[in-house]
This record gives C-alpha cells, structure tokens and sequence, in this order.
C-alpha cells in the first residue's frame, strides 16, 4: 500500500494533524489530536486493511493493537529509534501518507511478521524419514478437562462474575442500552457451543455497533479479561 485510497477522510485527517502541528498552545494542540484520532477511529471499517483470508484471528488482533499503539505514538512523536522528535512526528507536509494508509501499512508489516515467526507444526518421523504434522499425531489420554467442560467452567465464572468484572467492564455505556464485557463472552460461548464462528465483525453485527468500536474495546478491555478467564479455569 503505497497511495492513499479515494476517500475525503485521508486529505480531512492530514488537515486536522497539520492544525495541530501549527497551533499556538498545547491545549489546542491536543485537542486536535484527539479530534484526528477519533475520526480515524469512526472511519468506515472498510479503509482499514484486513488479510482476505483471515487465516488466525488473534494474530491480526496483535497486528491492529500494535498499529494503533504506533500511529499514535507517530502523531504525538513519540516514536523510537534514529531521529529526533520532530523528524519522526507525523507531517503531511513533509511527504507521510494519510494516518489511515500508515496504520494499514504498519497493520500488514506486522501482521505479515507474525505469521513468519509462528512455529511450524512439522517434523521428521524418525522411522520413514518423511515429514508428518505433529498436530494429527493422536495424543496420550489425559486428565486435562475436554473442550466443552472448558467452556462450561468459562459461562459459570462469566455468569457468577463473582468481582462484577465483567458486568462493569463496557463496549459502550452510552447510547443506551449499554453494552458489557459480559454479554460479549457469553455470546462468544453461545457461538462456540453451538459451533457458530465468532469474529469481531460478526459480534458488532450482534450488539449493533461499529467493528472500530468492537475492535477498540476488544483490544484494550476484552481481549486481557477474557485471557484471564481461561488461566482461571485451565
């Protein structure tokens, strides 16, 4: 991705960060770049690059958390390595793409990396001398829990929500009705146990908001409760 997409959005974003680079004072400053980011975060899910096969879920997960992480840290400066501030800061002016068509290219890289950097599931079968995937290898019987006692232990823990967790945690307080990091879980347990396929786009279908928004609030809030749901009942 070398050129921004035909869309307003990317010359609007460009106007706001270049205001910002020019105001006065740093209140005014920051106010834009709060105005800039979230309009980048309200734009069409569409804009934003997603693998046309999404081969793993959580991979990409990681990839949006890190390209979000640096291009904000791109508009405020703050990013590591060679350079000074002012050379690294986000600047129209001085040949950057649009945000958009930044975070898309970050998203890719990234994405792309961790893909290669995934531990390949093949040997050699020391008998034949050809390769086998160790994952069809059957595995020894076990007193690990089966998948559907897992996920029975992960709605009683969900349901209890014994420290109001969940209950208190929100996708969206506002508009009404809000929407709680409980409802979420026990929708993606619905999905599972009735071996439904569960992405971000399909749980804001569900609940009726924006994926940006899904994919904001699974990023900082979901993803880390809900990681800690499984290492409570593994």
């Amino acid at each position: 991705m070398t050129q921004d997409s035909p869309h307003p959005i990317h010359e609007e974003l460009k106007e706001i960060f270049r205001q910002a680079l020019r105001a006065e004072s740093e209140k005014e400053r920051a106010s834009l770049i709060r105005k800039g980011i979230g309009k980048m975060r309200a734009a069409p899910d569409r804009l934003f690059w997603c693998p046309p096969n999404l081969e793993d879920e959580l991979l990409y997960f990681q990839a949006v958390d890190d390209a979000w992480d640096y291009i904000e840290r791109k508009i405020h400066g703050d990013i590591r390595g060679k350079g000074t501030t002012e050379e690294k800061k986000y600047d129209p002016d001085k040949g950057d793409a649009s945000p958009i068509t930044l975070w898309n290219r970050r998203c890719e890289k990234v994405y792309r990396g961790l893909q290669q950097d995934q531990p390949q599931f093949v040997s050699i079968d020391a008998r034949t001398g050809e390769a086998f995937n160790i994952e069809e290898v059957p595995q020894p019987a076990s007193n690990q829990p089966s998948v559907s006692e897992l996920l029975e232990r992960v709605r009683q823990v969900l349901e209890e929500d014994a420290e109001g967790k969940y209950k208190n945690s929100y996708v969206r307080k506002t508009p009404p009705p809000p929407i709680t990091a409980q409802q979420v879980f026990l929708e993606i347990y619905r999905r599972c146990v009735a071996g439904e396929q569960w992405t971000i786009q399909l749980l804001a279908e569900h609940f009726e908001v924006k994926e940006g928004t899904m994919n904001s609030a699974w990023s900082r809030k979901l993803r880390p409760l809900l990681q800690e749901v499984f290492n409570y009942v593994v």
